[in-house]
């Protein structure tokens, strides 16, 4: 359990450090590719830098349940009020476990840039490839003044989509992790996560239909053949069978 007290340098160092065997740990005795590179990944990270900030200049992240980010090569930076989290809840389990969840989860993404963010290039090119009328009339939408002007061209956009993709893809991952590990109040956490449009638990939802397995060969084995747009699809898919099967 977490202190009440805003975390330092040394303590999201052993956050991270403690992730890295977490993850190093679930991937052996899962037999799942969590951290395909996490043996380079934790001698780049113990000499890294970890650090404690503020959520002000962490902001920026896909979710509204990310406190941290990494920085390539090497660093590692979570909100020094994770602790504080849990409120007003005041459920202490919750901020502990958040703390490890955040930390894990960048770790996932230190391991995937080690790796080089094959997942990242692969859907960005599917996207471009298969979903590029998706694309264009998005960006339509936003070159109509209803958007954002920071995304210009498709190729932007495509980069984008394929961010959150990853994003999701190392929440689910982080989760897995985390499951293993028994983590309390894990469910309250992947709740949270439920007010995106596109959550990380499509993936679960996946995973009850067809099996872990089954998800994880979606951003291994298949990499650059699946995307937000198909995994929303597939969703949908899933629940439309299950409405049928209660139609009387």
């Amino acid at each position: 359990m977490l202190e009440r007290r805003q975390l330092t340098h040394e303590d999201v160092r052993r956050l991270v450090m403690g992730s890295v065997e977490l993850v190093r740990e679930a991937q052996l005795r899962l037999q799942l590719p969590l951290g395909p590179n996490i043996i380079e990944t934790r001698e780049r990270l113990s000499g890294g830098e970890c650090l404690s900030d503020s959520l002000v200049t962490i902001r920026g992240c896909q979710y509204g349940m990310d406190f941290g980010c990494f920085t390539p090569p090497s660093t590692i930076m979570l909100d020094r009020n994770l602790p504080f989290s849990d409120r007003p809840l005041d459920i202490p389990e919750l901020a502990s476990t958040l703390s490890l969840y955040t930390a894990v989860h960048e770790v996932i993404h230190a391991d995937d840039w080690v790796g080089g963010d094959r997942l990242q290039r692969a859907t960005r090119d599917h996207m471009l490839s298969r979903h590029r009328d998706k694309l264009d009339k998005a960006l339509e939408f936003i070159r109509d003044g209803e958007g954002t002007d920071c995304i210009k061209t498709v190729a932007e956009l495509a980069n984008l989509n394929a961010s959150h993709y990853v994003d999701m893809v190392t929440h689910f991952r982080s989760f897995v992790a985390l499951r293993y590990a028994g983590a309390p109040k894990l469910d309250m956490i992947w709740d949270r996560l439920t007010l995106n449009y596109f959550p990380p638990n499509l993936l679960t939802m996946i995973e009850a239909e067809k099996g872990t397995p089954y998800v994880f060969d979606l951003f291994t084995g298949r990499a650059g053949g699946y995307c937000l747009i198909d995994a929303f699809e597939e969703f949908e898919s899933i629940g439309k069978k299950s409405a049928n099967q209660y139609t009387v």
